[in-house]
C-alpha cells in the first residue's frame, strides 16, 4: 500500500529515458491545444462505450516520429511543466509491440462493472494509475498494461516522474477489478482531495499516510458520511487530531448534529468553530 516503493522510485526524465518511450498520452483537458497542435495525435475514444468523449486523451506515437524531432518535444514538454505546473504528456509508455497499444488502451479505458455496464476507466490519469498500484494484484496490473512494458507517469504530489515495470505473471488472467475493488476506485477523487490536504499542512507523506487516511474514510461512511466533502473533512481531522477520548466526544457531537439537524458534516464543524469564537469574544 506503499505510493513510493524502491518499484516506482523517482526516475530522471532525461534524454535516454524520453526516448525509449514508444508513446505518450496529452490530456486536452489540461493542457493548451497550442501545445500539441502540430502532433500527430490519435484520440482513445473507447469503442465500448458507446458513445464518444468529449475530450478524450490524445495518443502520440513518439516512435514514428523523427529522432530530432523527439529531443525537440523534450525540450517542449520540460518547458511547459517548468512554466505551467502541468505536464505535456501526463503519461509515457514503453512497449515492444507499439501498434498493439491504442486498441489495447481502448478496451482497457471501458471495464464492464456489475451492475452498472461499461464504464469510463481514467487509466490515462496519474492521479488514478498512482492508486492502481496497490489496489491491483500483479496479475491485474499485467493484465492492465497488456503490450506496455513500463509506464511512466507524473506523480502529482510530488512533481516527479514514477515508473512501473509490467508484472512478469503466470497462469490464466482473472477479473481486471474485482467487485470490491469498484468501491475502492469510487474514493479515488477522495483520497487524493485528502492527500493534498494533508501534504499542504504538513501532516505527512502520502505513502505512511495512505494505510491510516483509508481507515478514516471507513469510519465516515460507518457513521453516515457520504458526500465527498464531509468524507475529506472527516478523514483530514481523523488524521490531524489524536484520537483521544476527547476528540472522540467532540466527533460524536458533530455526527449527532448532521443526522438530527440534516446538515452537512463541514457545516457542523463550521457552526461549532463559529460557536467557539463568539463564546470567547463574549
Amino acid at each position: 500500500m506503499d505510493l513510493d516503493s524502491p518499484d516506482a522510485a523517482p526516475v530522471d526524465l532525461g534524454h535516454r529515458t524520453f526516448l525509449a518511450q514508444t508513446h505518450g498520452i496529452v490530456d486536452p483537458t489540461q493542457v493548451a491545444a497550442a501545445q500539441f497542435a502540430d502532433l500527430p495525435v490519435e484520440p482513445l475514444n473507447p469503442p465500448l462505450l458507446g458513445r464518444r468523449l468529449h475530450n478524450p486523451p490524445l495518443l502520440v506515437a513518439l516512435h514514428a516520429l523523427p529522432w530530432q524531432t523527439r529531443l525537440e518535444l523534450l525540450e517542449r514538454a520540460d518547458a511547459q511543466l517548468r512554466d505551467r505546473g502541468r505536464p505535456l504528456f501526463c503519461t509515457l509508455l514503453e512497449s515492444d509491440a507499439p501498434n498493439r497499444v491504442r486498441p489495447h488502451l481502448m478496451s482497457r479505458m471501458a471495464p464492464l462493472r456489475p451492475r452498472t455496464g461499461r464504464v469510463l476507466f481514467r487509466v490515462h490519469d496519474a492521479r488514478v494509475f498512482r492508486h492502481l498500484r496497490w489496489m491491483l494484484g500483479p496479475s491485474q496490473m499485467a493484465q492492465l498494461m497488456g503490450p506496455i512494458t513500463a509506464w511512466t507517469w507524473h506523480e502529482p504530489l510530488g512533481n516527479t516522474w514514477r515508473t512501473q515495470l509490467r508484472p512478469a505473471t503466470e497462469g490464466p488472467p482473472g477479473a481486471l477489478i474485482d467487485p470490491d475493488q469498484w468501491e475502492q476506485l469510487a474514493q479515488v477523487a477522495c483520497i487524493n482531495g485528502c492527500l493534498k490536504d494533508l501534504a499542504e499542512a504538513g501532516a505527512g507523506h502520502a505513502s505512511t499516510l495512505l494505510p491510516a487516511l483509508l481507515q478514516a474514510l471507513r469510519e465516515a461512511h460507518s457513521a453516515g458520511l457520504h458526500e465527498l466533502d464531509d468524507l475529506q473533512w472527516y478523514a483530514c481531522q481523523r488524521l490531524r487530531g489524536t484520537g483521544d477520548t476527547a476528540e472522540q466526544a467532540v466527533v460524536s457531537r458533530r455526527l449527532e448534529r448532521v443526522h438530527q439537524q440534516g446538515m452537512s458534516y463541514r457545516m457542523a464543524c463550521q457552526l461549532e468553530l463559529q460557536h467557539g469564537l463568539q463564546t470567547e469574544a463574549a
